[in-house]
């Protein structure tokens, strides 16, 4: 099967017209590629936007549980889930969001991802004079997932290594402080 078989949306956003000089000090976070790294999303940089801005990017707002991957540039590949606090935010031209349906896990997904990292940076640098992934890439990937409960298995275990790794983070960052 192929990914898209598992995904109702797979897609990236846009960039609001003015770019960086039409972005907020407040408002809807516009979630961009340096806040996408590998398993986990980077709050440093968030760019937003107003009401009327994130209207016309409606195509590119986020839900929780979407998993985000850079499609461009010297990160692409890199993925994470989108957190439940930035809801709903939007992604700019850089960032695909892959939204599974109810029988793929997030964070199985996430995880698949990351495993299948090699392969997406092969597929990001064929041709181009700039890395990037595109929409069919993505779609197209062959995959194979178990059934649900073992996704949720996995990703329950993968989430509990997660959490100790973000405990362990802070704690460095408290003992640097």
């Amino acid at each position: 099967m192929k990914l898209k078989d598992y995904c109702s949306k797979i897609g990236s956003g846009a960039t609001p017209r003015g770019g960086k000089n039409s972005y907020k000090d407040v408002g809807i976070p516009l979630i961009r590629s340096q806040n996408v790294h590998d398993w986990s999303f980077r709050e440093s940089g968030l760019a937003f936007i107003n009401e009327e801005q994130a209207d016309a990017l409606c195509s590119a707002s986020v839900l929780k549980n979407d998993v985000l991957v850079n499609i461009t540039g010297d990160s692409v590949a890199r993925s994470c889930i989108v957190p439940d606090w930035l809801v709903p935010a939007r992604v700019n031209q850089h960032v695909a969001i892959i939204r599974p349906t109810p029988a793929l896990n997030s964070t199985y997904l996430l995880a698949f991802l990351q495993a299948q990292r090699p392969l997406l940076l092969k597929l990001a640098s064929s041709g181009a004079t700039r890395n990037a992934l595109t929409k069919s890439m993505l779609e197209e990937l062959d995959v194979t997932f178990p059934p649900l409960p073992i996704q949720e298995k996995v990703a329950h275990f993968i989430g509990s290594i997660q959490s100790k790794i973000v405990l362990n983070s802070r704690i460095n960052d408290h003992l640097a402080a």
